[in-house]
């Protein structure tokens, strides 16, 4: 595999052995010499092996707790992840409401079929959105992007993926006008003119544009990083999939931050960690924490 020829340099500098040295008090120095190139060597082709990679709960911690609730948030806290991605619709009185789908049949159990821009918040927020994951989740209801803001500890990052269209500008730079620390708040989007206008709007956010497969049946990695970089875009954000080391290390050398989604697999994302990768988003973050941070 390609990946592994990180040993080669190692492998063809065999010659420096006692038949070579003439005299045996050089053996040690060449052992040293050969350890200090491998170091070298790794370190040249996973960087990130001296290097923390993020690790991002999606939807809270959304395995373990309804996702993109109060609860999930919390679990996700509670496992010491570095951040935390929720999604945000508009509902018809103009809150940021902090759902995923765009109608509430899937995560009310098909008891309610609204769809999130139609109805006021008043008129969502009495669903119970935990039930459908269990019964002990029952009292869970959709929350305010207003009330994630204020259970988020200032040394945590928060991931605001928009999963409307460009109409939340008009209210969501001044929910985050009071942000202390610009670092802690991301904005992600599928939509490439999300993301853009995100930068023009609030540019002490950064912005990363979400990628999937459906991006490159047409196009390639240079096509998209062409592209963020055209629109002062911070990153990318990928299906952990289609992540690769050549990605990643064109990504990096673009000067753009490299993400993936949602990895919930501890070899993958050990394997993609050394890579070299910014962060990994996940059902599991606890499971992906285990993983990565002892790399």
């Amino acid at each position: 595999m390609k990946n592994l020829n990180y040993i080669a340099p190692v492998i063809g500098l065999k010659c420096f052995t006692a038949e070579y040295f003439t005299a045996s008090i050089i053996i040690p120095v060449s052992l040293i010499f050969l350890m200090a190139l491998s170091i070298f060597a790794f370190g040249m082709f996973f960087p990130a092996a001296a290097s923390a990679a993020e690790v991002i709960g999606h939807r809270g911690a959304a395995f373990y707790a309804p996702e993109n609730t109060i609860s999930s948030i919390k679990a996700a806290l509670a496992m010491g992840v570095d951040g935390v991605e929720i999604d945000v619709h508009l509902t018809k009185d103009k809150k940021i409401a902090v759902f995923h789908d765009k109608d509430t049949k899937r995560i009310s159990g098909g008891k309610y079929d609204f769809n999130i821009s139609e109805k006021t918040y008043d008129e969502l927020k009495h669903i119970d959105v935990g039930t459908h994951k269990a019964p002990e989740f029952k009292d869970e209801r959709i929350p305010l992007l207003e009330e994630v803001l204020a259970l988020m500890p200032e040394d945590k990052k928060l991931f605001i993926e928009i999963k409307c269209g460009a109409e939340i500008f008009e209210f969501l730079p001044a929910q985050l006008e009071n942000i202390k620390r610009p670092e802690s708040i991301v904005i992600i989007s599928f939509s490439l003119d999300v993301a853009a206008l995100s930068k023009v709007l609030m540019p002490r956010f950064e912005s990363y544009w979400i990628l999937g497969s459906k991006f490159f049946e047409g196009a390639k990695i240079e096509d998209a990083l062409k592209i963020a970089a055209a629109n002062n875009l911070d990153g990318i954000d990928i299906d952990h999939k289609l992540a690769s080391a050549d990605y990643i290390k064109k990504t990096k050398s673009a000067g753009l931050k490299f993400y993936v989604w949602t990895l919930d697999e501890p070899r993958r994302a050990a394997v993609l960690k050394l890579y070299g990768l910014d962060g990994i988003t996940s059902n599991k973050p606890d499971v992906i924490i285990e993983a990565i941070k002892k790399l």
